[in-house]
């Protein structure tokens, strides 16, 4: 089909196009208010490349494929990228606090000094706004605005710290201002961000794994905000991991496992304690409903799954259901497999087969 002939479908000829593909729907109308709520495009397109092969020149799903199988792989992904959102903020507020510190310890709180261009290092970048003059720019006019606390500092005290004004830029403006800092301000900002003993690098090494990192997370960030798919995403940005550990590192780490492996050196942990268990925590649901899974994900996430035996229950009815979404259920919640059979739950026939 040519890019001009796209046409317009109802829920309901979706649900016909997905069968025709073998693409099996136990619950037609959990399908069909599944793809009215979040749509053909984000919740089909996105998530069936695990599931599809391709017979004849035409798309269709492998033999056993469900529809709650796809939707289980989108909740996973969307809860992840969820995590991912609020992770980056956290960790987010930390980098600018220390960004922050670091500047005003160097050259004072008041803006006509620490925004002085001399302070820092201009660099050659592909965009005139992560260049110094583009970066200085960005942040004078942000003094400008009528929206506190900015406004408030600026009119009651005369000076706005820069932790005051970093509260209004953008991550991507940070930390590419930070990646122009000179060398003792530079320095400063990894002995803040790394227990220096224990990973037991040299300082230039900290340096770009620093920045690194955060160029890193700056993607996951964008692609979390945009709704992009999470758990098999591919970075731009590279971790020079040769010159940074040398032959202190084994293996092949890239992917997600790769920004936990980052967010892990950092000594603020929050970050990655809650993107760890949001993970576990996922993986393990979706791969308890289908296991058929754990080898797939496995791989993408180079980690090892062992999913926890735990069902779905709820006051309405007194099944037990590997599936969340089995027949249309409401308010449910999860417990372990043995609670639910001595509480006299027993299995539903359609999801625990």
């Amino acid at each position: 089909m040519a890019n001009d002939e796209i046409e317009y479908t109802t829920v309901e000829q979706q649900i016909e196009k997905l069968k025709q593909q073998n693409l099996i729907i136990d619950d037609e109308e959990f399908a069909k208010k599944s793809l009215t709520l979040f749509g053909y495009s984000n919740l089909i397109k996105s998530y069936r490349e695990p599931y599809t092969v391709i017979s004849n020149g035409k798309k269709t799903y492998r033999s056993g494929v469900t529809f709650n199988q796809l939707h289980s792989l989108y909740s996973f992904d969307k809860n992840l990228r969820n995590a991912v959102m609020a992770a980056m903020l956290d960790l987010e507020e930390h980098i600018k606090e220390a960004a922050a510190d670091t500047i005003a310890q160097s050259f004072g709180v008041h803006q006509d000094d620490y925004l002085q261009y001399r302070n820092y290092q201009n660099k050659r970048k592909s965009k005139r706004r992560f260049t110094l003059p583009g970066i200085l720019d960005t942040l004078k006019g942000t003094l400008n605005t009528d929206k506190n606390p900015i406004y408030h500092y600026k009119t009651e005290h005369g000076i706005v710290p820069p932790w005051i004004l970093f509260k209004s830029i953008f991550f991507t403006t940070t930390v590419n201002f930070i990646d122009l800092f000179k060398t003792p301000e530079q320095e400063k900002m990894v002995k803040r961000l790394y227990d220096i003993d224990m990973l037991k690098l040299p300082i230039n090494s900290l340096k770009k794994l620093m920045m690194d990192t955060l160029f890193i997370c700056i993607e996951y960030r964008n692609a979390a905000a945009h709704g992009g798919r999470i758990y098999n995403y591919t970075c731009q940005s590279t971790l020079r991991a040769n010159e940074i550990f040398g032959q202190q590192i084994q293996g092949n780490i890239g992917g997600f496992s790769q920004l936990l492996f980052l967010l892990d050196l950092f000594q603020y942990s929050r970050p990655y304690d809650y993107l760890t268990q949001v993970l576990e925590t996922e993986v393990s649901k979706h791969c308890s409903c289908f296991p058929q899974d754990i080898t797939y994900l496995g791989q993408v996430l180079n980690m090892n799954i062992i999913p926890k035996d735990t069902v779905f229950v709820s006051e309405k009815s007194n099944k037990y259901h590997k599936n969340p979404h089995c027949s249309g259920i409401q308010n449910v919640w999860e417990i372990p497999l043995d609670k639910a059979k001595d509480a006299g739950y027993s299995p539903c026939k359609r999801c625990c087969r």
